[in-house]
């Protein structure tokens, strides 16, 4: 079977995978003819390629993100003629794109989100039954309003992200039932407490070697506490990345001093936290936190976070605390505070 993913996150690669072993029915020696996309939004993301590549995928290849596109055909044609004008620069910028125009018109094709970087591939394979695969939190939230819609829809010609969009026709999703209403309709679940139950532990480890070394974490001692962290400077829902080091003081601060303290850096984050934190154990970037639950050693008596529904994921963290609404007023975007005050969220406590 041929399919084609296009994604930008290691937690869009994680699902992806997971997606993939799934729709093989589980045969892991044939898992078929995949390529996969990446959008250029994850720091050093490339350096997973040569593993991806040795089972899941034919080929992966890097793309250009939002922002080249608008100094590359300029804002006012990203904006009102990005329909015509994107797909040529996009693809004499990336000639793989036309290289594997004709497998990808012939793939299934999923789309880790449709937000305005993946635009090139609403417009030219708008008629090839889009799927989407979601993005974590911003996929439960509704993120135009109406009227938003049909502008884009009608008036700039432009996608619909979060799966709005109208030649989307199937979502991918942990939590069907808590997408917006809209989005429920064309939902089937992707679960990856359920995905992962099915895998045996040969598969498992498979998987956490794509990103970590099966020796290359430790954590010290039993009482540990998990802080996972969120890109909230670089998403631009604060004020600075001033503001989000006083948040994550702040919270750690309310961490009873008995336990070690393992702080988890978003893979998109830049934020440097070894020059600000001095005495917790910090872990390394480019991996998602999901994969500690595929092998045996690592567990949390407790786990912390502002709004990542990562923390749902994982069931080798005891009792879960999200606490977002305690620094509501430091968020400038009304979605991310809706989505904070909105969300249904497992304690994992007793």
């Amino acid at each position: 079977m041929k399919r084609t993913f296009v994604g930008s996150t290691i937690y869009h690669i994680y699902l992806v995978i997971l997606h993939i072993i799934r729709d093989s029915k589980y045969n892991i020696n044939d898992t078929g003819d995949n390529l996969l996309l990446l959008i250029e939004s994850t720091p050093l993301i490339e350096k997973l390629s040569p593993k991806l590549k040795q089972r899941f995928f034919r080929d992966v290849h890097i793309i250009s993100e939002r922002k080249e596109h608008l100094k590359g055909i300029g804002k006012f044609n990203y904006t009102v003629r990005r329909r015509t004008k994107l797909p040529p620069y996009l693809e004499s910028k990336h000639p793989v794109l036309l290289n594997e125009k004709k497998f990808i018109s012939e793939s299934a094709l999923y789309l880790c989100d449709t937000d305005s970087s993946k635009s090139y591939f609403l417009y030219e394979f708008g008629n090839n039954n889009i799927k989407m695969i979601e993005d974590g939190a911003r996929t439960y939230i509704q993120r135009h309003s109406g009227l938003e819609q049909i502008i884009k829809q009608f008036i700039t010609k432009t996608p619909i992200g979060g799966g709005f969009d109208k030649k989307v026709k199937t979502i991918y999703a942990q939590f069907p039932d808590k997408l917006p209403k809209p989005l429920q309709k064309k939902a089937k679940e992707l679960n990856i407490k359920k995905e992962v139950a099915l895998l045996n532990t040969a598969i498992k480890m498979e998987i956490f070697g794509i990103f970590l070394s099966p020796e290359a974490l430790k954590l010290p001692g039993n009482n540990n506490a998990l802080i996972l962290t969120q890109p909230i400077s670089e998403d631009k829902v604060i004020k600075n990345e001033k503001e989000k080091i006083a948040i994550y003081a702040d919270l750690i601060s309310k961490i009873p001093k008995k336990f070690n303290i393992i702080l988890k850096v978003h893979p998109r984050e830049k934020t440097v936290y070894q020059s600000h934190f001095k005495d917790i154990t910090i872990l390394p970037a480019l991996f998602p936190i999901e994969i500690l639950g595929l092998k045996d050693g690592f567990f949390f008596e407790r786990g912390y976070t502002l709004y990542s529904t990562a923390l749902s994921n994982l069931e080798i963290v005891k009792e879960r605390f999200f606490l977002g609404k305690d620094y509501l007023d430091k968020f400038t975007v009304k979605a991310t505070r809706d989505l904070i005050e909105n969300m249904t969220i497992d304690t994992g406590a007793n």
